[in-house]
Parts: C-alpha cells; sequence; structure tokens
C-alpha cells in the first residue's frame, strides 16, 4: 500500500505534517521529492478540495451488486 505524507526535514529527521497510520518500527522506503512552498501549498489545497468531495459523497457500494445481465442491460 503506498501513501503520501507531506513532511519537514529538521535537525537529519523527517517530521510528518500530519501522524501517518502507521505502527512504532513499521520499515518504510522514503522517496524524496523537494516541494517548492507554491507547489506545496496547491497540494495541500487539492487533498483538501478532495477530502470534502469524499466526505459529501452519497456512492453507497454496500448494497448488492449488479449481475452481468444488469451491467449489459440492453434497451
Amino acid at each position: 500500500m503506498v501513501k503520501i505524507i507531506s513532511a519537514t526535514f529538521k535537525d537529519g529527521v523527517f517530521k510528518p505534517d500530519q501522524p501517518p497510520a502507521i505502527t512504532d518500527s513499521t520499515r518504510v522506503r522514503l522517496v524524496v521529492e523537494p516541494l517548492d512552498a507554491k507547489q506545496s501549498t496547491q497540494s495541500d489545497q487539492s487533498w483538501t478540495m478532495l477530502e470534502q468531495l469524499w466526505g459529501n459523497s452519497t456512492f453507497d457500494s454496500q448494497n448488492d451488486k449488479l449481475n452481468r445481465d444488469q451491467l449489459h442491460e440492453r434497451r
């Protein structure tokens, strides 16, 4: 599973902006991509908008799944 976590490098340590949902001592692979201030702000705004869309979504996938005939219904 891949997660993108924004962090700041300070005093030789990467400090995440938000606490990551992983347990202590979990080994991870870091790919470091420096962000300039403008790019960081745009990324934060995009994630905020996306999270709002997810929160407002009324999509419910808990109901019965459609079968093949229902998916390919010809009218």
